[in-house]
Parts: structure tokens; sequence; C-alpha cells
């Protein structure tokens, strides 16, 4: 069974402004993640604002989300480069 993929405004965005490329790389993970959210380099966040969520490395990307299992949803709160200041 598929997981459905909500997205927040705030990732809408950071999705819109990433360059074609990088945005393909990044459909294609949510893509995956749609069949099995926890596939592939996914870890939880242990500090900082996102603490608490799930976040999936692809490439120097970071996409990070929360699971509902009760209603089968992937609610991505953020698609962010990955820096020093990613998840402070």
């Amino acid at each position: 069974m598929s997981w459905v993929i909500n997205f927040s405004r705030d990732a809408e965005k950071q999705l819109r402004r990433l360059p074609a490329d990088r945005r393909e790389h990044i459909h294609r993970a949510l893509d995956e993640m749609a069949e099995d959210p926890v596939r592939g380099d996914v870890i939880p966040i242990k500090s900082g604002k996102f603490k608490g969520a799930l976040r999936k490395r692809v490439g120097r990307y970071r996409v990070i989300f929360v699971l509902d299992p009760a209603r089968h949803t992937v609610d991505v709160g953020g698609i962010l480069l990955r820096s020093e200041k990613t998840y402070g």
C-alpha cells in the first residue's frame, strides 16, 4: 500500500526553487518514499527545531518529514540544502 505525501507550504516553495536537475532527484526520492518512507538513509532528528522528525538524505539535500502510520501519510516539512545551520 502506498503512502500519501503531503507538503507544507515551506516545502513546496523550497522544492520549486531548486534547480531542475536537483528537483528531479528529489522527486525520485519522494516517489520511493511513497512506497517505503523509511528505506534508504533515513534517521530521526534528535535536536534542534526539527526534533522528533525524520530526515532522508538525498545527495546534498535533506528531506525533513513526519510519518503518520494511522493515516498512512508522510508530511514533508522541509527540503533543505545540508549545512551547519540545517537542523538549528
